[in-house]
């Protein structure tokens, strides 16, 4: 149950949940609406995708590590979901409810955003949980 276990899982998970769960989510459900707000986004290239994932695993290898510290994912998964939630609610969620509120972005875009980073710090914190442990 070492740090660094929780870290390789943590960054492992949060490298899988950006190909997957952010595709699915922001890349093709919500991806149309970005179409409303042009000079929001840049043009896309594959680069901005790599370093997504990229960041998307240091995000699930700081998430894995503050798991590991605290220690609340390592007795059940429903204390996994609890820890999610409150990562979420204390971080993601606020920093993209703010952002949203000065940016100009579609409101389905936001909550794509938001379900996103949600999905994406439960599926790290129940794979520390079930991997890590």
């Amino acid at each position: 149950m070492g740090v660094t276990r929780f870290a390789m899982v943590g960054g492992l998970a949060g490298a899988v949940m950006s190909m997957t769960t952010g595709w699915l989510i922001t890349g093709y459900l919500c991806h149309r609406f970005q179409r409303a707000t042009p000079m929001t986004w840049r043009q896309e290239i594959w680069v901005q995708h790599a370093l997504a994932v990229l960041l998307s695993g240091i995000g699930g290898i700081t998430l894995g590590t503050l798991d590991a510290k605290v220690g609340w994912s390592h007795a059940s998964s429903t204390s996994a979901l609890l820890f999610a939630a409150l990562i979420w609610g204390a971080t993601a969620g606020p920093v993209i409810a703010i952002v949203a509120t000065y940016v100009n972005m579609h409101r389905m875009v936001v909550a794509g955003l938001l379900l996103e980073w949600f999905l994406f710090a439960v599926g790290v914190s129940l794979a520390c949980w079930r991997w890590a442990t």
